[in-house]
């Protein structure tokens, strides 16, 4: 039987290997070939038995038989009858505790490879660009971290590592049978082969199209289960729950409807081919019984074919279950294997020391324009000096350019042209980790993880290595540590839930700037970082601000007037750096 693999999975599927991984597998193949040829000499110790049974007399006549009865001394031969029986059950039981073995070593190599491949695809995903997440849905890398690394293992490295070990366990039975009787071997390939072979080249085309819908229609689940859930209080507001449950439950059912046809396009042949497996056993049993007519020559004959069929017809089930599983996750091996492929950053975050500036920051000649709008830069010939230790607001209408400059400043974003500098050093993306490292940042949207106070202000940092008098200092700079020590039932050690759900807006906020502050970075950022702050608390922030205005260099982008008064200069995008008015 020979199917060919779906188009370039082979290669596909073995660039997912480590090189460690790759000499793992070329064991794995050795014990597969160890485990054919047990089942091999299981089978070949059936027919001694039953050609004594058969016939007692043939221990005289055949000499390996003979041999054995007289070298063991057996008086009597159903004596040796039994220790025939005895000895081929010890082998077919070792042959059986064998591949038990190594079954459980080759699912325990293919489990550590979905470990493996989920994790480096995860260090992939991180070692990108930030254009790249602007570009691709989160859903989407969601989906494929955790639903499609685990749907390629089940659907191709798991049936293609069944189908190379059944593929030796057929081969070494076709084999057998092929050394007793030639014209027998070849008749079973050519109607075996035949059988599959047909099966899967007319259902081929559909797997790979039912393979390709199910890939979109699991995006679809992950998508709007990710903005069901994370878009909840809109959702209530606006009444929104049916459309949503709608859209997931046509996902989800076509899903399981492809789910549920490739299952029965990977079984179809089971039935026709156990039919023609019993019929064609049947059909040699009568032809060497009207050939001989010595039941004698029948019987071991008979229990030969019988039991390599035993062997050999499920092996057989199984490699083509495999082949059509290959086809059917062909699409989301091509996505994995595309994204496996993606560019990895060979910088070390940490590695070097960080890059802190003693005169100025500097953009220069600056062009950028987001991949959707190539032909629509943001920013062209855009210029910015900022003084060390100076604070500078930056002003102006949405759309302008604001959070793009503070991208760039971050280094999150490589301008098309132009430099950042700092002290008169580009900042190249070999040494971006040097410069984020002097860096303190607080977003517009404040992510608040499932954890302690302490740990959403240390964030990144394991909880036995938090310094908790940083963390209490940066809590008294953002105004927050008050509310954490008198209303927080635990202090710095209680939970905040998911996406920071017991706090207030303000309060998500101020945890931002206690985290950007926790390092003591020499430069703050911060992007509409008090725009969910009351008045007060506000002129509190921004207090905290003139304070530090002195000894850090900050750049403020606002909205408000208001939020920029602790500011040195004021820039509005689309006019002249101007001295602030507080």
């Amino acid at each position: 039987m020979v199917m060919p693999a779906s188009d370039n999975n082979l290669p596909k599927i073995w660039a997912l290997f480590t090189p460690t991984e790759k000499r793992k597998a070329v064991w794995m193949l050795v014990l597969a070939l160890c485990m054919a040829v047990a089942e091999t000499v299981g089978v070949i110790s059936i027919m001694p038995l039953l050609s004594v049974l058969a016939r007692p007399g043939i221990i005289q006549e055949n000499p390996w038989l003979h041999a054995i009865y007289t070298r063991l001394e057996f008086a009597d031969p159903s004596r040796f009858i039994t220790a025939l029986g005895l000895a081929s059950v010890a082998l077919v039981v070792t042959s059986s505790a064998f591949k038990t073995v190594t079954q459980h070593l080759l699912n325990r190599f293919v489990h550590l490879l979905r470990h493996s491949i989920s994790c480096r695809l995860v260090e992939r995903y991180l070692a990108q660009p930030y254009e790249f997440f602007i570009l691709r849905n989160t859903a989407e890398l969601s989906k494929t971290i955790l639903a499609e690394v685990d749907m390629v293992m089940a659907n191709l490295i798991q049936p293609f590592s069944q189908v190379i070990v059944q593929g030796i366990v057929v081969l070494a039975m076709l084999a057998l049978v092929f050394a007793y009787n030639p014209l027998t071997a070849l008749i079973i390939i050519a109607v075996v082969g035949s059988l599959y072979g047909l099966i899967y080249l007319l259902v081929r085309r559909r797997l790979r199209r039912i393979g390709t819908e199910m890939v979109e229609a699991n995006r679809q689940r992950y998508q709007t289960c990710n903005e069901a859930l994370q878009g909840i209080r809109d959702i209530k507001i606006t009444h929104s729950e049916s459309a949503y449950q709608q859209h997931y439950q046509q996902a989800s059912r076509t899903q399981a409807r492809h789910m549920a046809a490739s299952e029965t396009l990977s079984q179809t042949p089971l039935y026709l081919v156990e039919a023609t497996g019993y019929t064609g056993l049947i059909l040699i049993a009568l032809a060497l019984l009207l050939k001989s007519g010595d039941v004698a020559h029948v019987l071991p004959a008979l229990g030969l074919y019988g039991f390599a069929a035993y062997r050999m017809l499920p092996a057989a089930q199984i490699m083509y279950r495999g082949f059509a599983r290959l086809k059917f996750a062909s699409a989301t091996l091509d996505s994995l294997h595309r994204d496996m492929s993606l560019p990895q950053s060979p910088v070390v975050p940490g590695s070097q020391p960080a890059i802190v500036p003693q005169k100025e920051i500097r953009l220069s000649g600056i062009r950028y324009a987001y991949p959707s709008t190539p032909h629509k830069p943001v920013l062209d010939g855009f210029d910015l000096v900022i003084p060390v230790n100076t604070s500078l607001g930056i002003q102006g209408p949405s759309g302008t350019g604001k959070s793009t400059v503070m991208d760039i400043l971050l280094g999150l974003l490589q301008p098309q042209a132009g430099t950042l500098s700092v002290d008169g050093q580009p900042i190249p993306p070999r040494n971006l980790p040097a410069w984020q490292a002097a860096i303190g940042y607080v977003p517009q949207h404040i992510y608040i993880a499932d954890a302690s106070v302490a740990e959403n202000i240390a964030f990144g940092i394991p909880r036995e290595q938090i310094d908790m008098q940083a963390v209490q200092r940066a809590a008294r700079a953002a105004q927050i540590h008050d509310f954490v020590i008198n209303e927080l039932p635990q202090g710095y050690d209680t939970p905040l839930g998911d996406r920071g759900i017991r706090l207030s807006g303000g309060q998500r906020q101020r945890i931002g700037i206690a985290r950007a502050l926790y390092r003591d970075p020499p430069v703050l950022f911060m992007d509409e970082a008090t725009s969910a702050l009351d008045g007060a608390t506000e002129a509190a922030v921004n207090e905290a601000i003139r304070a530090l205005s002195g000894s850090k260099t900050i750049v403020v982008i606002a909205h408000r007037e208001a939020s920029l008064q602790a500011c040195n200069e004021i820039l509005v995008i689309g006019t002249q750096v101007e001295p602030c008015k507080a």
